[in-house]
């Protein structure tokens, strides 16, 4: 398969490759009809080249620099992207050597052998002779970057399995082919000046420096705004959109201008024999001097004014990597002209494997952005600190200014855990409003971070949401834990919410009406006392969104009392005290306001026990604490439909992969009802209900839970979306219809019912930041995601649901990733061994020292009998209890420092698996290298020989056989 794959990514890049041929191949029949003399030129320059064997010594040293500085750095294997991202950075120190070698002979040549004055008495103009010159050398350049493109394209093709990106690399070959175009212009001009091969080649090398090494401009210039203009008129800025898969015509007109500028300058040097040494000589040099200096001037103004203005943006990648989400899209185009926006991001020069795709998402995104204002006349000002030292001038900005620290995480390279510092945040300013992301995790969509951060600081006003205190505490707090106080820190949740919202708790005292929340977040309202109680649903009726997280068996967080078990009474002096159960208001009052059914059965002091679901699917088999009762809502399980376990009718749950729910309840709706529901989270038909004093004989292992399931109640629904018009709830209390509450009449419901809490536990968060915690497994849990597309669906910020599912496609290094699968499975299993063997030696050690103390443990049982008949003296038993003391004492030791030797030899047959790993991985990396810089010399320079071989073989055969001895 991994072979068909390969062989359809080359068939792929060849079509893209026939087809750009061919354009240029029409181009050429072109000139050949109306052009024949630039023609007649260009065909005699390519077939000289190619006739050489020289030529195919720079074909095989160009192939060579492109091969070694594509594949050879470190970064490459570490950032596991196939990308050609450390090509791009030395591409333009190539092209100075490969440049010059080419275009150092084009006039120098003729000068040297005498035959320009053969070509400048064709018939033929000034013009024709240039364009000849120049499109031979483009052509040589086309047929050597080919080569170049189809081993370097065969090499990640190789790695990735097929799995590659063939626009992305189509498209940065291209950027490569316009910059060869624009050096090889400028380069004519060097041989136009001089009759010295060596002058030639030296000259065309400082010619094409400037534009090389304009982006290092900040380097050497004390002014920033100077050196973000020589930057920008350097090769290496409209070069970036093709290096990331973009084809702008801001970068075409770049290139197309500047090589038609550099051409016009060959045309006035060849030209310059029609008027030196005339009387008018001198002021016709001023007059082309100034009319040089002219398009000089014009090229620099039409270049800034497409850059602004860049009419076409094409994504060429597969993944849409380089692209923004239409709602990010939107969003610009609503900006204040009036409030700009200060981006400054900062990214440090060493960043690992795991946080590579988010740096190169973090990049593109953030110049995507700075594209997408300059097109749409809105101010965004990008301030991209690449590649800065962590105590640099830049790092101390970043930490001073704006909170932006290095983090310090622990990865594992090069055979060894190291702990690592990394810069990878950014900062947000327009007016007054500041939002600051101090790293950008990983597992954390980078567009949605920037597209929200943005809009807050944009927008000013931000929407308020209430988090209702209830037992959950998401705002931190105390709470009573068994019998004592327990302090709770605020929920991470919040963290996340309240860069986007006005986060404020809600204590339920007084009433709530509309105009005071956007959205409320009730966690576990069963908890609250019958007065708040009424208040939530007196809220909800009067047409506030309300996110309802309301559980039957809370599991992470054991402070949180379950929907039908009694409130804990506040604890008194040592956790003593407290009078009994506190009251608690009716869930099914709400349960009635929402028409949903929750199947169940009626609890003590009136209360109601919701049954639990099951479901038999874990698509985790290393997750050895899972069970049926962990539900993974997902399309994985077998029977189910797409958008059926995670619903495609509701934005909160469409385009989601899974969702973990523990010890979940079930929820329905109910029949021929007023408001309309949509089931989001569904388990699939392998499922059912269990009832909830099962459930704790379970917990409990008074029994296991294969034996108490029975019958299957497949697609049980766990999470609900409720809207409709509201409607006077049957079951209102008392303290409902009291004069200061809101009137009962609903403005309308929109409610986001779910049966569990624990499904936005902190560790979801974590997980969401870290995929790859645990090394087994690389969790696919958007837990976060529903939780935060919950809320924005209720608040009607729907915006932000579609920037968070627009995920870009990374191709990764797929045969390098399966490696390390295997040696990681290897370590695994064989940690695992050692650790068996080590447990099974500890325990025969043990038993065998059990087994030695027990006559002795024996004896001295007898005569502790014997010595209470008084048959046995006391000194007797105590002498004997001494010896066996000692000689427990003295088994413990020595098995305590068998134990140590056994963990050092366990631990270091750990490490040497682990070694042996690391240099499996390192081993196949080598050899890529090798390979990759290796094979692509090796056909241009057996076309080389065979070429100087032919070439000796012509020369000899008009040579007599006397002259050859």
């Amino acid at each position: 398969m991994a072979l068909n794959n390969v062989s359809m990514a080359l068939l792929t890049v060849l079509a893209y490759d026939a087809v750009f041929l061919l354009i240029l191949l029409a181009v050429v029949s072109l000139l050949a009809g109306t052009k024949r003399a630039a023609f007649a030129v260009m065909k005699r320059n390519f077939v000289g080249y190619f006739s050489n064997p020289t030529g195919y010594v720079f074909l095989c040293i160009f192939v060579f620099l492109t091969s070694v500085a594509a594949f050879w750095p470190y970064e490459f294997f570490n950032s596991n992207l196939a990308t050609l991202d450390q090509l791009n950075y030395w591409f333009p120190l190539i092209m100075l050597v490969f440049i010059p070698a080419i275009t150092m002979s084009i006039w120098a040549e003729e000068k040297r052998q005498g035959t320009d004055e053969l070509l400048l008495t064709l018939p033929a103009d000034d013009f024709d002779i240039v364009i000849g010159k120049y499109m031979s050398a483009a052509a040589i350049f086309t047929a050597s970057l080919l080569f170049s493109q189809i081993s370097t394209f065969t090499t990640l093709a190789i790695l990735t399995e097929g799995a590659l990106d063939v626009g992305l690399i189509f498209t940065t070959y291209l950027g490569y082919w316009f910059v060869g175009l624009t050096m090889i212009a400028i380069g004519m001009i060097a041989s136009f000046l001089t009759g010295n091969l060596t002058v030639g080649f030296i000259l065309g090398a400082l010619f094409n420096a400037p534009l090389a090494f304009a982006s290092l401009a900040d380097a050497v210039s004390p002014s920033k705004r100077f050196a973000e203009w020589v930057q920008g008129s350097g090769i290496a800025r409209p070069f970036d959109d093709f290096g990331r898969g973009v084809i702008s015509s801001s970068s075409v007109i770049y290139f197309i201008l500047v090589a038609a500028v550099a051409l016009y300058a060959c045309m006035v040097l060849i030209g310059r024999r029609h008027w030196t040494g005339g009387k008018d000589g001198n002021q016709m040099a001023w007059h082309y001097v100034a009319r040089v200096v002219a398009l000089v001037v014009f090229t620099i103004g039409a270049v800034m004014m497409f850059r602004s203005r860049d009419v076409l943006r094409t994504d060429m990648t597969e993944g849409q990597v380089s692209s923004l989400a239409d709602a990010t899209k939107q969003l610009i185009r609503n900006l204040d002209d009036d409030r700009p926006i200060v981006i400054d991001a900062f990214i440090s020069n060493e960043v690992p494997e795991l946080y590579a795709k988010t740096r190169y998402e973090l990049v593109n995104l953030l110049k995507e952005f700075r594209a997408e204002a300059a097109k749409r006349n809105r101010t965004i000002e990008v301030n991209l600190y690449d590649g800065i030292e962590l105590f640099s001038e830049d790092a101390a900005l970043a930490a001073e200014r704006f909170g932006i620290e290095p983090v310090t995480r622990m990865f594992r390279e090069k055979g060894a855990y190291t702990q690592k510092q990394l810069i990878l945040g950014a900062a947000f300013r327009s007016g007054l409003e500041k939002v600051t992301v101090p790293i950008f995790e990983y597992g954390i969509p980078v567009e949605y971070e920037l597209v929200r951060s943005i809009n807050t600081v944009a927008s000013g006003n931000r929407k308020r949401l209430g988090i209702v205190a209830t037992d959950a505490r998401l705002m931190g707090g105390m709470v009573m834990n068994g019998m004592q106080m327990q302090r709770v820190e605020k929920h991470p949740l919040i963290d996340e919410l309240s860069k986007q919202y006005e986060v404020e708790e809600v204590d339920l005292t007084a009433p709530v009406s509309p105009d005071m929340y956007d959205a409320l977040i009730a966690v576990q309202p069963s908890s609250l006392d019958p007065q708040a109680f009424d208040r939530l649903v007196s809220a909800i009726q009067a047409g506030i969104p309300t996110a309802i997280f309301e559980d039957p068996q809370p599991v992470g967080a054991s402070y949180i009392t379950a929907t039908g078990a009694p409130k804990q009474a506040p604890g008194g002096f040592m956790g003593m005290g407290g009078g009994g159960p506190q009251p608690k208001g009716d869930i099914r009052r709400l349960w009635n306001e929402l028409e949903l059914n929750v199947p169940g059965s009626a609890a003590m002091q009136g209360m109601f026990n919701p049954e639990l679901v099951w479901q038999q699917h874990n698509p985790y088999p290393n997750l050895e604490a899972a069970n049926e009762l962990w539900l993974f809502i997902d399309e994985a399980a077998g029977g189910v439909q797409e958008g059926e376990a995670l619903s495609d009718e509701n934005e909160i749950t469409s385009g989601l992969r899974q969702v973990l729910a523990i010890l979940a309840g079930g929820v329905y709706a109910k029949k021929d009802g007023k408001l309309t529901h949509t089931p989001l989270l569904q388990t699939g038909p392998k499922s059912g209900l269990i009832d909830a004093q099962t459930v704790q004989q379970i917990l409990s292992g008074g029994t296991s839970l294969a034996r108490e399931i029975q019958g299957v109640n497949p697609r049980v629904p766990v999470a609900m979306a409720i809207e409709g018009p509201g409607a006077q709830s049957a079951g209102d209390s008392p303290e409902s219809k009291d004069s200061e509450e809101p009137s009962g009449t609903s403005g309308g419901i929109k409610v986001v019912y779910v049966a569990d809490t624990d499904i936005i536990l902190p560790e979801f968060l974590l997980i969401r930041a870290d995929p790859d915690q645990i090394s087994d497994m690389r969790f696919q849990f958007q837990n976060v995601t529903f939780a935060l597309n919950t809320i924005d669906w209720l608040t009607g910020d729907t915006s932000f649901i579609n920037v968070r599912n627009h995920e870009p496609i990374f191709a990764s290094l797929k045969l390098i990733d399966s490696t390390k699968e295997v040696a990681t499975s290897e370590v695994r299993f064989r940690s695992r061994e050692f650790q068996t063997q080590f447990d099974e030696a500890i325990r025969e050690a043990q038993e065998k020292i059990d087994t030695e103390l027990q006559s002795l443990r024996e004896e001295v049982e007898q005569l502790r009998e014997d010595q209470a008949d008084g048959e046995v003296p006391q000194s007797v038993l105590q002498e004997k209890l001494t010896a066996f003391q000692i000689k427990q004492e003295n088994q413990q030791r020595t098995l305590a420092v068998r134990r140590e030797r056994m963990e050092r030899e366990r631990d270091q047959k750990i490490r040497d698996v682990r070694r042996k790993a690391d240099q499996d991985v390192t081993a196949i990396q080598n050899q890529v290298k090798t390979l990759a810089v290796a094979l692509p010399c090796i056909p241009p320079l057996l076309v080389g020989v065979a070429v100087f071989a032919l070439r000796r073989l012509r020369e000899r055969e008009n040579i007599s056989k006397a002259r050859l001895k």
